[in-house]
């Protein structure tokens, strides 16, 4: 015979236990009249049939047709089979606030396609804090219908889910104010403060209140290295400003890379509006009608070359630059990563010294 229940209260919660559900093992036949007790901190979620009836705030709740308004409703559909007996499924959620650490295990892909190189690999690692404020919702979407739910198994499946979430909303940040990665070291401090508005919709969807967000984040070392990979758009100029970021943050009196982190890119993103001005400068000085009998422009010769600028001197490729400087014909200085040619190697180069 099936035990009838005449006090409804959840067990002694574990440490770390967030879900309970009463009874244990299945549905419960609970005695009309009563006590549901409600402890500060939890919630009580009636169901039937896999349909939410009513949830109970702390206190202590009688539970009788004239103060539980469903139970009504279920006398009136005849679920009592004649007995003042009710059969219910009952969960005991914890509603106090819970404290995730969290890290990527993958990089966040944060798009700017605007800016090169067209997204950015981000990594980052804290803690966050969360809370249930809709337990039902909170039980459909965390897979949580269970006679108990512990926190390592909600942050097995909200980790992932934080992830998704981070790389659509900081992309949408990108996109919206025009940020690349240098113009992302301006909002280093406050995109903690912006995730927390712009994620707690995402967490609403899920029953969930987002508390704090304290999520250290950075550059991946090898950023235009993996967005390449994924088919974003780069050029030989901007893979060698990221060796020379590469060998900026491997160098020990350059500091570590938290605190490197975005503004490093600041000087590449100095390097590539050179670059870019540098060009400007050239198409202007092509478009301009030259002098009568004057002998066509030349790119400026400087006394220190980068392959780029030395291969539009030579009129080749950059390709064809570095091919010379590894082949010992053209002669170079290696920093870090990244190839320096002074004016008398180039001049003793084209004179086949």
């Amino acid at each position: 015979m099936a035990k009838v229940f005449d006090r409804v209260a959840a067990e002694p919660w574990l440490s770390d236990e967030l879900v309970q559900k009463f009874p244990r093992g299945g549905p419960g036949d609970i005695k009309l009249g009563s006590p549901l007790i409600v402890q500060p901190g939890e919630m009580a979620i009636f169901a039937r049939g896999g349909e939410p009836m009513g949830a109970f705030t702390p206190g202590t709740h009688v539970l009788t047709t004239a103060s539980i308004p469903f139970l009504s409703d279920w006398i009136e559909r005849g679920l009592f089979g004649g007995k003042n007996v009710f059969t219910a499924d009952i969960w005991f959620v914890k509603t106090t606030d819970l404290t995730m650490k969290w890290g990527t295990s993958q990089p966040i892909i944060v798009e700017h396609l605007t800016r090169p190189p067209g997204a950015s690999a981000i990594v980052g690692n804290g803690t966050y804090v969360v809370r249930v404020k809709e337990p039902w919702g909170f039980l459909t979407a965390m897979d949580a219908f269970r006679d108990s739910v512990r926190q390592a198994q909600i942050k097995q499946r909200l980790d992932p889910m934080l992830g998704v979430m981070m790389q659509d909303k900081l992309s949408e940040l990108a996109i919206a104010r025009n940020l690349g990665p240098a113009q992302l070291q301006s909002f280093s401090q406050d995109l903690n403060a912006l995730l927390i508005g712009l994620l707690q919709a995402e967490f609403d969807n899920i029953g969930m209140a987002l508390v704090d967000f304290n999520i250290r984040m950075g550059l991946h070392p090898k950023s235009l290295e993996v967005v390449t990979n994924m088919g974003y758009g780069t050029s030989y100029t901007q893979k060698q400003q990221a060796d020379a970021f590469m060998a900026a943050a491997q160098n020990p009196s350059g500091g570590n890379m938290g605190e490197i982190g975005f503004g490093a890119m600041g000087m590449a993103a100095m390097q590539n509006l050179q670059q870019q001005q540098q060009q400007q400068q050239y198409q202007q000085q092509q478009q301009a009608p030259p002098p009568q009998q004057a002998a066509p422009a030349q790119p400026a010769v400087s006394d220190v070359m980068t392959p780029q600028q030395a291969a539009e001197i030579l009129q080749v490729s950059p390709e064809d630059v570095i091919a010379a400087i590894e082949a010992g014909d053209l002669k170079a200085r290696k920093i870090g990563s990244a190839y320096r040619i002074s004016k008398a190697a180039l001049d003793a180069f084209l004179a086949g010294d």
